[in-house]
């Protein structure tokens, strides 16, 4: 089967006869007098919903380029930062492409990344690291029972310099790019590469983050989490409203540009939606795409963002849409996605 999202839906450009929301996001809300739309909101942020959604703590929709469905559950408001958990993730491919763009990093194939890498590891690339193919021996496990080199990262001996933590795991598999291994520190390293690339320019990594981007997008809601060591804990530690969370949706969904500046290149846009070689067609660059295969009524070409706890930013270009889920959803095959799928069929395209 031919997945959907190699056929690239065209993203459309911003509506000039709209604000771009850099201070403030334009609205429109839609007053939906439907009654099944009203009962699943309810149900959505009620307790009957928390065996199949958790907590939804915030809901907000972008359509158009304005907010068109905003909702929050008590006592978060628009003004409340909350944690992205694995989001973050998606910050670290946006920087990697901004990277790429200004020549600090050469290319996705770009190897030989950190000096103590002078076995196999060696031949880490950078796209190894973007899409979860290291072949580094690091568990992704959220459960203390076992072993645990996500918590032991996090909260144990390796949360001071997380990065070089990970970075000391020895190859799991012969050689590099073999598989798909969800990992939480390969995300850690690809931000210390960042971080080092940027000493090489003389430039500080929060420095970098806040010039070309929050000022950019205005992300004045939003806290990214560094370690003892400087880096950018990329693989779990950004802090923002849901609004904060759209504008970066919006300026993916609108190809990386944001009020006539270019904030990362088209291309690397598109890169990021076609899955990349051996993530079972569902990972590209640090987002995430519906496999061909899923029952989710989720448009096709949906592509997103995701977190622990049923964090979600998703981009839906053929309904020009940026949807905003926050919660804590800490259910075993949670409904979360199919939940999202039958509030966005409210809205037309």
């Amino acid at each position: 089967m031919v997945n959907p999202s190699f056929a690239i839906i065209n993203q459309l450009s911003h509506d000039e006869s709209l604000e771009w929301p850099t201070d403030h996001w334009p609205e429109n809300k839609i007053q939906l007098d439907d009654q099944d739309f009203k009962k699943i909101i309810d149900y959505t942020f009620s307790t009957e919903s928390i065996e199949t959604l958790g907590r939804t703590n915030a809901l907000l929709i972008v359509q158009n380029g304005s907010i068109v469905y905003e909702k929050y559950n008590e006592p978060i408001n628009r003004n409340t930062k909350l944690i992205s958990y694995s989001m973050a993730k998606s910050y670290i491919g946006l920087l990697t492409g901004m990277m790429i763009d200004k020549g600090f990093i050469e290319s996705k194939d770009e190897k030989n990344l950190l000096k103590e890498w002078q076995d196999n590891r060696k031949n880490i690339s950078i796209s190894h690291l973007l899409n979860m193919q290291s072949g580094l021996d690091f568990v992704e496990q959220y459960d203390s029972n076992g072993r645990s080199d996500t918590l032991e990262m996090l909260f144990g001996n390796g949360r001071f310099d997380q990065a070089s933590f990970a970075a000391s795991f020895a190859l799991k598999s012969i050689t590099p790019g073999m598989k798909f291994n969800y990992s939480t520190g390969e995300t850690n390293i690809l931000s210390k590469i960042i971080k080092l690339r940027l000493q090489e320019q003389n430039l500080n990594y929060q420095n970098f983050i806040n010039d070309n981007l929050s000022s950019k997008i205005g992300l004045k809601n939003t806290i990214f989490e560094f370690d003892d060591s400087g880096t950018f804990i990329g693989g779990s530690s950004v802090f923002a409203n849901a609004r904060d969370f759209a504008r970066f949706g919006y300026l993916y969904l609108r190809d990386g540009q944001w009020d006539g500046e270019t904030i990362v290149s088209k291309s690397w846009i598109d890169d990021t939606r076609k899955p990349a070689k051996n993530t079972y067609k569902m990972y590209s660059n640090k987002f995430w795409m519906p496999h061909p295969a899923s029952p989710i009524s989720i448009p096709k070409d949906t592509y997103f963002c995701a977190g622990f706890g049923g964090q979600y930013i998703l981009m839906i270009p053929s309904k020009d849409m940026v949807v905003v889920r926050l919660g804590e959803t800490y259910v075993e095959d949670d409904k979360v996605l199919e939940n999202l799928s039958e509030i966005i069929n409210f809205f037309p395209k």
